[in-house]
């Protein structure tokens, strides 16, 4: 809260400075508990959804690999090899983002002062949130869509009726 902002305000008796406290924490209590389902919430869609969607995908690019391979002498399997790479980099990626998310979420949720607690979410969490959401987000690209669990963006975008 910015002093000019509290004076402002108490001048033209718009708020008493104990209303824009009020407010003030009110607002980042409401942002820290959204911040916090939403961390939640992604860390349950990459454990539960998405990396055995991901595991599942690799292990039949794996099983096709093997067939090919195994069937006819020489075949290219390249695109199973890069396939089975990037998936395989991808699904460590999220693994790694996801552990480091609920270390942040857990950090998160032993702070009691309300702005400490915002800060946390700024600084630690959302962060966090971002760096599972970038690899999840090119995981989505280049998974079968029979795979992934949930709409594309695509779907979503273009599938309303």
């Amino acid at each position: 809260l910015e002093k000019k902002n509290v004076d402002m305000l108490t001048a033209h008796k718009i708020f008493s400075p104990a209303e824009i406290v009020s407010r003030y924490e009110i607002t980042l209590e409401n942002y820290c508990k959204t911040v916090n389902i939403e961390g939640n919430t992604m860390v349950d869609m990459a454990r539960k959804e998405i990396i055995p969607a991901v595991e599942k995908y690799v292990s039949d690019i794996a099983t096709a690999y093997s067939a090919k391979k195994n069937s006819v002498a020489g075949i290219s399997v390249k695109y199973e090899e890069d396939m089975l790479k990037k998936l395989s980099i991808l699904v460590d990626e999220m693994d790694a983002a996801t552990k480091e998310l609920e270390i942040a979420l857990v950090k998160y949720n032993t702070i009691k002062d309300i702005t400490e607690a915002s800060e946390a979410i700024r600084d630690d969490v959302i962060p966090k949130m971002s760096v599972l959401r970038i690899a999840c987000d090119e995981a989505e690209t280049i998974t079968a869509e029979s795979y992934w669990p949930f709409p594309t963006y695509g779907d979503l975008l273009f599938g309303v009726k």
